[in-house]
């Protein structure tokens, strides 16, 4: 929790830099209604696009904004100190991961609703104030979700049943539902298959990209689970639930969401980590919320469906690369045109 300066405990390897008031808050007369938070790492160019988009699209309750930088190597906490002074920039002096990090701008926030947003979005005209209006008017809901949108502008899965043993079989990233979309058992995981998407309606989970949380129930509930990447907006989703609260998602408010162009999926390394985060994720939620014994027939089978799964995720993935590895090392070998073998590079 913050200290009485509002700074909040420091963690070891942690720096600190915060901005001036934001220019959406107002004097101690005006209570602050939103705080906004955005992790980041390695995606400057996408956080400054956000940020941008925020700025352009700016909700009319006062608000407050924290990027909390991962021990960026390319210049984001630059980008922000200079571009962006209103905004309080918190720096890591070393990756803590996507749950740490929006976690330590959760000690500091103020505001009466929570928004957390990933950087590689772009928020759209009028989607906070509809997403603050929602919550002032629906005391149940705990938290709420926008529509998020690819860049040509159709809808994404990103509002789905909680997590099941049919989610392995028909959810979003499974080969039923990419090849048989409109399924019944898929429709029943991807809600905006299904729904009246013409109004708010209760979702068993969100996506973390773009929702808003009450303040009292991010204190009722706890911080991000720090173990997780992918399942994080799940977790969070069902423990809102438990607690209480409901979730719900808004079609009226739309975002951008330019998915997967972050610094956390830029090398081979990074996506081939993420195979196996989700995997292990998977596995950490089902022992999370399923209450029977590690003896029990169901945990023998969800391990041996998941590992299963790993196995052939991580081919798959293996082979999605190989192509771009075999051009890149063709490239090399053959140099440049008219070369004799031999290649001057400038340092690095």
């Amino acid at each position: 929790m913050p200290d009485a300066s509002g700074e909040g405990p420091i963690r070891p390897g942690v720096e600190s830099v915060r901005g001036p008031a934001p220019s959406g808050s107002a004097g101690p007369s005006r209570a602050l209604v939103l705080s906004i938070i955005i992790a980041n790492y390695n995606a400057c160019d996408l956080l400054v696009g956000c940020l941008e988009s925020i700025s352009r699209h700016a909700p009319t309750a006062p608000f407050e904004i924290f990027v909390v930088d991962d021990a960026s190597s390319d210049g984001s906490a630059e980008a922000v100190r200079t571009r962006f002074p209103q905004v309080q920039l918190l720096r890591n002096e070393r990756n803590l991961n996507y749950g740490a990090s929006n976690n330590r701008a959760l000690g500091l926030a103020r505001g009466r609703y929570v928004y957390l947003l990933n950087n590689d979005t772009l928020v759209l005209p009028g989607a906070l104030d509809a997403m603050i209006a929602f919550l002032d008017e629906c005391p149940a809901a705990g938290a709420v979700g926008s529509k998020l949108l690819n860049g040509d502008g159709t809808i994404q899965a990103s509002v789905k049943s909680l997590p099941s043993a049919a989610s392995a079989l028909f959810g979003a990233r499974s080969l039923v539902s990419r090849l048989f979309p409109n399924n019944r058992f898929t429709r029943r995981q991807l809600l905006h298959l299904c729904r009246d998407m013409s109004r708010p309606f209760t979702a068993g989970l969100v996506s973390g990209a773009s929702v808003m949380i009450r303040h009292e129930v991010i204190r009722q509930v706890g911080d991000l689970d720090e173990r997780l990447f992918y399942h994080i907006d799940a977790d969070y989703c069902r423990r809102i639930w438990d607690a209480g609260w409901k979730v719900y998602y808004l079609p009226s408010a739309s975002i951008i969401h330019l998915s997967h162009q972050g610094g956390s999926m830029v090398s081979f390394r990074r996506r081939v980590r993420s195979v196996v985060e989700f995997h292990r994720g998977s596995y950490i939620y089902f022992r999370k919320h399923d209450r029977r014994p590690q003896w029990h027939p169901m945990h023998v089978l969800a391990v041996g469906g998941l590992s299963v799964r790993f196995v052939m995720s991580f081919l798959l993935q293996l082979a999605k690369e190989l192509p771009a590895a075999v051009g890149c090392r063709r490239t090399a070998s053959a140099g440049p045109a008219g070369a004799t073998g031999r290649t001057d590079r400038s340092p690095t």
